[in-house]
């Protein structure tokens, strides 16, 4: 549906009661002004890099045969056939998260190998040999060597099986395997990210593991003493936790285990200091590299450098590449605001591995997620009160599909923390440096008296402009289109319009920012 990243930054002063904005795009923008209402778009492209480390891996074969025909696995086995002088080796031996796996075929096969044989790759239980991750034609091979890209820490040991194509029985049988583990125990601690809390003087760092071990972290101001211990909460979600198909289906490409979902708070932080810190779990020697966050900046500061973007997902190697950038060496290190569509994963439980492999290295400021496309969840729905029955927001007048395979909000509302202003990570609001944040969910009801709009029009009344004068609202659906060809959308935008844009004017919101349709301009 959208496949590209909006991406600005901005830098927000306010001195003697006086605000000014200053916003920097990197590609062409569009943009509608209304009063002190401003919306902005930013699209970019994904490329992806890729570092390859090589060593090398016999196996020994498989001793029996599983028929398939068109790649449906037949209830009868065949005999075994020798294949002891055919095998496969990988490169490399062990695999870096993230990393490429070549692997290779060599000896004398017992069958005549074609040009319809192919192998496949799963980590983890299968259900069948239909069920993979993905599958490479043996005749895509370099001098019978073939590359599967970018292998991410899935807690489990990637598998390779090579099928030969029999024209006679037309007919596909597995004649070697391959196994290829992770360089680091899957208890090792992945996917940081930090988030703010109701606390001033705290900071909430989520990870993922797995191990259900008690998650701890150690920090303190000098990264060779971290002098401060804590300890915190696991949570995880199992297939009949989501709502719907692919998400609640157990398969290489759906649900599959994700771990364990850690958090801890660091607390008695000195205001606006650099702090270093370091998780993982007691009792288990893998731990994360030393990072460093600077803890929130005291309450009277008027300077603040953000960057917000959208629609990114996993594959958005270029937008994290310029965020990292941004973050570390040009001082937009403020917080991050990422409203809407965070991983498309969609019900395939990898991609959230993925994603959160893409964005570690700068989620070490905090970083703040808007819901993205949702389905009805019934009892699943955690986000609960849209509707008495709980589900999602599908009206008549909108085009809000079941686009999230199934997910409805489970993986966020488990791989996230917000501040607990609102409905957990469904809408909340935030201070920092002189400005409110607000973050509403388009994906549930804003509709005149439902409560996400009473919570948005409470939220606004209690904010003090003396305290932050500056007041940001970010949505993932657009409440001003110019795409006009597109009914879906233009009708949600005067909707959204008719039932909120009141209570913005009224409120004085200074900047609106959302990202739902991605167009590239130029």
């Amino acid at each position: 549906m959208r496949n590209q990243a909006g991406r600005n930054k901005y830098e927000l002063l306010a001195e003697d009661g006086e605000t000014s904005t200053s916003s920097l795009p990197r590609r062409t923008y569009l943009f509608k002004r209304a009063a002190f209402l401003l919306i902005i778009a930013l699209c970019g492209v994904a490329i992806v890099g890729v570092l390859l480390i090589t060593f090398g891996r016999d196996v020994v074969p498989l001793s029996s045969r599983m028929k398939l025909f068109s790649m449906t696995a037949d209830n009868e086995s065949s005999k075994s056939k020798n294949q002891v002088g055919f095998r496969l080796k990988s490169d490399p031996v062990l695999l870096e998260d993230g990393s490429d796996l070549f692997v290779s075929w060599e000896g004398e096969a017992a069958v005549a190998l074609t040009d319809r044989d192919f192998l496949t790759l799963s980590c983890g239980p299968t259900n069948n040999y239909q069920d993979f991750i993905a599958m490479k034609n043996a005749t895509d091979s370099d001098n019978h060597s073939i590359r599967f890209y970018n292998l991410y820490m899935l807690r489990c040991n990637y598998t390779v099986i090579y099928f030969n194509y029999d024209k006679q029985t037309n007919m596909a049988s597995p004649i070697a395997k391959l196994e290829v583990g992770m360089k680091e125990p899957f208890e090792t601690p992945k996917h940081g990210h930090l988030s703010l809390t109701d606390d001033d003087n705290a900071m909430a760092i989520m990870f993922n593991s797995g191990s259900k071990k008690t998650p701890m972290v150690k920090y303190g101001e000098n990264p060779k003493d971290l002098k401060f211990h804590a300890t915190g909460t696991t949570t995880t979600y199992r297939a009949d936790d989501l709502c719907q198909a692919p998400a609640n289906v157990t398969g290489q490409q759906s649900y599959r285990d994700p771990g364990y979902m850690h958090t801890v708070i660091m607390t008695d932080l000195k205001p606006e200091t650099l702090y270093y810190y370091q998780y993982g779990l007691e009792d288990v020697n893998a731990m994360s590299q030393v990072r460093s966050f600077k803890s929130k900046a005291h309450t009277n500061s008027r300077h603040a450098k953000f960057i917000a973007y959208a629609d990114m997902g996993s594959w958005g190697a270029t937008t994290a590449g310029r965020v990292y950038k941004d973050v570390t060496e040009r001082g937009y290190d403020t917080f991050l605001l990422h409203f809407g569509d965070i991983s498309y994963a969609r019900g395939d439980g990898r991609v959230w591995d993925h994603f959160f492999h893409m964005i570690e290295p700068y989620a070490t400021r905090p970083l703040f997620v808007d819901e993205y496309d949702y389905d009805e969840g019934g009892i699943h729905d955690l986000s609960g009160g849209m509707l008495p029955y709980g589900g999602g927001f599908n009206p008549s007048w909108g085009n809000f599909e079941h686009d999230s395979g199934g997910e409805c909000g489970v993986p966020m509302h488990h791989r996230w923390h917000a501040p607990g202003t609102g409905n957990g990570i469904y809408w909340y609001s935030f201070d920092y440096s002189g400005i409110h944040v607000i973050q509403m969910s388009t994906e549930h009801n804003w509709t005149r008296g439902s409560e996400q709009y009473e919570w948005l029009r409470h939220d606004l009344e209690q904010v003090n402009r003396s305290v932050t004068p500056w007041v940001v609202l970010t949505a993932h659906r657009m409440m001003y289109t110019t795409q006009m060809y597109i009914d879906g959308d233009m009708n949600v935008s005067y909707k959204f319009q008719e039932e909120v844009e009141d209570l913005i004017y009224k409120h004085r919101v200074n900047l609106m920012m959302v990202l739902y349709n991605d167009v590239t301009l130029g």
